[in-house]
């Protein structure tokens, strides 16, 4: 049997404290302790049995909504522990013993987690988007914008000042930016890529020929005018190419090799454009 979903709370219109005045009153230790087990005799009266009912329907009613239970001033969230806030937006608490607190309103106590909690991103993390709206919650471009530490202090404490350029105050981070750049991988002592800074930027660089090869590499590639099909391939732009000599690194001779001299004034594959958003 399928179960029943909780669209409707159990003893609806029942949760009034007056229907507990006798079991809430002093001396009545069962508020702590609950009742013995199978005897008739202590049952708890119709109203107060609804009561409960009533809270433990609440709870899995949010639960089956949003995943995770609505923050309560009274709960004590452990290291971890998910939350859903009045703000309509996920947090995760910072704390082993995290109460009254509230996500929306306190600093220091929990993670900003935004609308979905399951996204498994951190602060820091990249997504690609092939749109160029405006960032969803919890995301921002990668457009070097100077933000305040105290406002985006994960953030901060995930990329630090890595991406600053000057011109910042002891107040401030820049957000990396990633408009127009082509991203490559950090060479992290593998050699590839030495002397490379973490975020550092590079210049753009064309090499004519390849020379470990008898004969350099585009000697034979646009020998002619007509060979537009090929540097639509490549990506290339239009017949913008200029010739000069180099000398075969074999034998001498000299030959002809094809550089580009377009003014755009930089070498790159066909691409496309996307934008880069960074978690905060």
């Amino acid at each position: 049997m399928a179960r029943q979903p909780f669209n409707t709370r159990w003893a609806q219109g029942v949760e009034s404290e007056d229907n507990l005045n006798s079991f809430k009153a002093p001396g009545d230790v069962r508020i702590n302790t609950g009742w013995e087990g199978g005897q008739d005799k202590d049952a708890p009266p119709a109203g107060q049995e609804n009561w409960w009912h009533n809270r433990v329907d609440t709870a899995l009613q949010g639960v089956e909504r949003n995943g995770v239970m609505f923050w309560h001033p009274q709960a004590i969230y452990g290291l971890g522990a998910p939350t859903y806030g009045s703000d309509g937006n996920y947090y995760e608490s910072l704390q082993i013993e995290n109460t009254g607190n509230d996500p929306v309103s306190t600093i220091g106590f929990w993670r900003y987690r935004g609308a979905s909690f399951f996204s498994g991103h951190e602060p820091g993390d990249l997504k690609m988007v092939a749109h160029n709206n405006i960032p969803s919650s919890g995301w921002l471009k990668c457009n070097g914008a100077v933000l305040l530490r105290s406002s985006y202090q994960l953030l901060f404490s995930a990329i630090g000042t890595t991406h600053n350029i000057g011109g910042e105050t002891n107040l401030q981070f820049r957000l990396p930016d990633y408009r127009g750049e082509f991203m490559r991988g950090f060479d992290d002592g593998r050699g590839i890529d030495p002397g490379r800074a973490f975020g550092s930027y590079q210049k753009g660089s064309l090499t004519a020929y390849d020379p470990t090869v008898a004969t350099p590499a585009l000697s034979s590639l646009h020998t002619t005018a007509a060979d537009s099909s090929i540097r639509n391939d490549v990506g290339l732009d239009s017949p913008v190419i200029s010739e000069y000599p180099v000398a075969d690194v074999v034998t001498g001779t000299p030959t002809q090799i094809y550089t580009i001299a377009s003014a755009a004034g930089v070498s790159r594959p066909r691409n496309k454009t996307v934008n880069y958003w960074i978690k905060y």
